[in-house]
């Protein structure tokens, strides 16, 4: 039952992996929904110590219970349609004398009555963001449209008890969002307790790594070929993506696929170094070495052809920080022999970023322009826009520390704590837009800082049993491959802090994956080597 249950998990993830990474539609989550459900199932069926598989999930369950507490708890509420009639908004417009005003209100009031029945997160988001542009434009304004903007908001403002945790609006859409994400962060334990020999784990990781690079010529053949249209699907010519530029392979975002290569870098480097331990040289005349390498290779080429700013210096620590471990492990390291290394690395990265410049020009002077441009706002004293959404979301988790906001709250709350500089800077994209729109931000950029805004220190320490068990094993196992695999986990937590790769379903799955993969490595070797 056990290697059926391994079968199909492996299955999902390739299929995860080809389905937009896990955005292709609400399908593909249901799917993982419950082909997790059957895998627990599965565990509960086999012989596992039932006790074990509880405390193994322990942290998950307390996040259920605080976003459970939570959901009973919200601090917004939805208007029925009697209360609409009764907020008599046509007449509160009536009464304005000023145009602008009448516009700004009748426009924005009809989009948030038509979002707030079939998305009330994004009617609230909307209306927040809509109160600050009205008192950018019309500061200490007391009309009727602004009387009507504070009756709004008093009505759909709720007290929460302060005592508990709380939901920014309790709706079912919230509740599937969130048992999708608990899913999806669960496949790793589950792999972890199912696993139960070192052969299986490294064929599940050969499978990865293959679908991996599969996924990575896909994408070098999508850049080197891609023409625009606006009647083309981009991925896989099945599925539109929001932005042309920044999609790659089957990602619609080039930052996660960064994301997701790295894991199997390092998941390809530790099979690879796993081979030369056990065979030697021969370990290169055997196809499944081969196959291995030219995945890193296609991996690693992608990464700065996607574009990927961040991507391409987090490739350059990866590859800085897996030459080190790996050079420590096989040799006595001297000075010569750490020059050398440095040495081969600068140049194979030089070389890496000359060879996409070769394939993609207009990529590589994109990513030199930003970067350029970028320094000099820096210098000048402009901050970029990433590091201003991480100063509102600091102000925005100091005023909630503990318990935060609840679970998928930021899109919700955050347009009350925005800053006013925020503001300027993101409308600055409309000025060449070709349609007008409201430039809504729906993430912070930084998954570390918007899960505690969420969740607050409550939700982090929580959290705090598996990152203890990532940096203790990483530097207490006796296998490389383990200790391999735990830096590609690190290098995910890291990539975290400047993006948000875990709102991807499929950078979450093998992120959790590679996590409770490396740590029954690791224990299945101890285990050996105490039995010998």
């Amino acid at each position: 039952m056990n290697k059926v249950t391994l079968y199909i998990l492996t299955c999902l993830i390739v299929l995860v992996s080809w389905s937009k990474a896990g955005l292709a539609g609400e399908w593909i989550l249901f799917t993982i929904d419950a082909i997790i459900l059957l895998s627990l199932f599965a565990l509960y069926s086999s012989k596992h110590s039932l006790n074990f598989c509880l405390i193994s999930f322990v942290p998950v369950l307390l996040l259920c219970l605080q976003f459970s507490t939570s959901y009973l708890n919200p601090s917004y509420r939805i208007l029925e349609s009697k209360e609409w009639y009764e907020l008599n908004i046509e007449k509160a417009i009536s009464e304005e004398t000023n145009i602008e005003k009448i516009i700004m209100a009748a426009e924005n009031f009809k989009n948030i009555s038509n979002l707030s029945f079939v998305n009330p997160n994004l009617s609230h988001t909307v209306f927040f963001d809509f109160k600050n542009r009205y008192f950018d434009k019309f500061p200490q304004s007391n009309s009727s449209s602004a009387k009507l903007i504070y009756d709004y908001e008093n009505l759909i403002s709720l007290k929460p008890n302060g005592f508990f945790p709380t939901l920014a609006i309790s709706h079912t859409n919230i509740l599937i969002k969130f048992f999708h994400k608990i899913c999806q962060l669960s496949i790793g334990i589950i792999f972890f307790l199912l696993l139960n020999d070192r052969t299986t784990i490294r064929k599940l990781l050969f499978t990865v790594t293959i679908n991996a690079g599969l996924l990575a010529l896909v994408g070098i053949w999508q850049k080197l070929n891609y023409i625009p249209s606006d009647n083309l699907l981009e991925i896989l010519g099945i599925w539109d993506t929001p932005e042309p530029r920044y999609f790659f392979a089957t990602f619609t975002y080039k930052n996660h696929w960064s994301a997701f290569a790295l894991l199997a870098i390092t998941i390809a480097t530790g099979l690879l170094v796993n081979n030369f331990k056990r065979y030697g040289l021969d370990s290169f005349r055997k196809i499944k070495s081969l196959c291995i390498f030219l995945s890193i290779i296609f991996l690693t080429i992608s990464i700065p052809l996607s574009g990927s700013r961040s991507g391409t210096l987090l490739l350059a620590l990866t590859i800085a920080i897996l030459s080190v471990v790996i050079l420590k492990f096989f040799c006595r390291p001297s000075v010569k022999k750490w020059a050398i290394l440095f040495l081969s690395i600068t140049i194979s990265f030089a070389c890496l970023l000359q060879l996409g410049k070769k394939l993609h020009q207009e990529t590589t002077h994109e990513m030199v322009t930003n970067f350029k441009t970028q320094f000099q706002q820096i210098a000048q004293g402009k901050l970029p826009l990433r590091i201003l959404l991480w100063n509102d979301l600091t102000k925005q988790i100091l005023q909630k520390p503990i318990y935060g906001y609840g679970f998928n709250s930021y899109r919700t709350i955050n347009p009350i704590y925005q800053s006013k500089v925020v503001r300027d800077t993101r409308n600055i994209v409309l000025a060449n837009a070709h349609n007008s729109y409201t430039p809504l931000i729906r993430f912070g950029h930084n998954d570390w800082l918007e899960k505690i805004s969420e969740f607050g220190i409550l939700g982090f320490v929580i959290s705090v049993p598996y990152l203890i068990l990532i940096i203790y094993n990483l530097f207490a196992t006796q296998s490389l491959m383990s200790r391999i695999l735990l830096i590609g986990s690190l290098l995910f937590l890291i990539y975290s802090i400047i993006d948000f790769p875990s709102q991807t379903p499929l950078c979450l799955m093998v992120f959790s994956t590679l996590v409770g993969i490396s740590l029954k490595y690791s224990y299945l070797l101890q285990k050996k080597l105490r039995e010998h």
